[in-house]
């Protein structure tokens, strides 16, 4: 019995301590990823890969690999980076992130930040050179979606990925579902950021929502006509994701046009950013988007 005693002692202390041990490790990466050193996050996340005892803990890994390799991509294209070189980032990231879904295919945001990885090398060939890309990457944000329901990044990349790619009959894309997508995504970060759950406001949700609105071009009288025909639809379907392609028809509208809307979120943007006196890399980034969508509209 003094042996048995020993072993439930030694489970007792050396568990918890594993386990506290790799929490530390996950929470030293993302300290890096928030300080946005993303070459140091890499290499940080290389060299602990062995301190990852299970499927599921080598997938936490892998994810915030992806996430890595996609902040590295994005710093190379500011720096002048193009090509097979600017495209080799993405596809490392999108290995990196198929990993973590084969250790772990519960974990959505394997499924994110592959799909997230695939989208920026899409966005770098062009549309018309990655439409091929764009039935799988959808897939794989309704599998994130599915396996986490009130993940608002995906419906924020989904959303995204309907108003881009051309419509019927040449692909799926669709103005009303990425505004639907754009609003939900909007409400669940707002609830999150409320909640504590993150951390700071993403500005760029609004931008896309803007952008998402101009593309559409409602004006106020069609936008009151459209929305009982949503809700039909909103009511009618089982389906989450069918339902967020009509969730706009829950939401009040202001009574003015898509691109009023639009406009008024885009100078939203540029005041609040504008006013930060300690802006991230990645607010500024936020901000010289905004500007130059803004600019684009004139």
């Amino acid at each position: 019995m003094k042996t048995l005693g020993t072993i439930l002692v030694f489970f007792l202390i050396v568990i918890p301590m594993g386990v506290a041990d790799f929490q530390d490790v996950l929470d030293r990466v993302d300290q890096l990823h928030e300080a946005e050193d993303y070459e140091q996050t890499k290499s940080y996340i290389e060299s602990s890969m062995t301190q990852a005892a299970s499927r599921a803990e080598k997938a936490e890994l892998h994810w915030r690999l992806a996430r890595a390799w996609l902040n590295l991509g994005d710093e190379a294209e500011d720096r002048g980076i193009v090509d097979a070189e600017l495209l080799s980032l993405f596809e490392q990231g999108e290995a990196q992130a198929q990993k973590a879904i084969d250790a772990d295919p519960s974990n959505h945001l394997g499924y994110y930040w592959k799909s997230a990885n695939i989208g920026r090398w899409g966005q770098i060939k062009g549309i018309l050179n990655s439409l091929f890309k764009a039935k799988p990457m959808r897939k794989l944000l309704r599998q994130a979606a599915a396996a986490e329901p009130d993940h608002a990044d995906s419906y924020y990349v989904l959303g995204q990925l309907y108003e881009q790619v051309p419509g019927f009959p040449v692909s799926f894309g669709d103005k009303n579902f990425a505004v639907s997508l754009g609003r939900k995504s909007i409400d669940l970060h707002e609830q999150q950021v409320k909640a504590g759950i993150e951390d700071e406001v993403n500005y760029d949700f609004y931008t896309e929502m803007a952008k998402h609105l101009w593309e559409r071009n409602y004006s106020a009288a069609k936008r009151n006509r459209e929305q009982g025909r949503k809700m039909r639809k909103y009511e009618s379907t089982s389906d989450p994701m069918e339902k967020n392609f009509h969730y706009e028809a829950s939401v009040s509208l202001k009574n003015m046009s898509d691109r009023e809307e639009a406009l008024e979120l885009i100078n939203w943007v540029m005041r609040e950013l504008g006013g930060m006196s300690n802006r991230s890399g990645s607010q500024d980034d936020d901000l010289k988007e905004a500007k130059e969508v803004l600019e684009s509209w004139k």
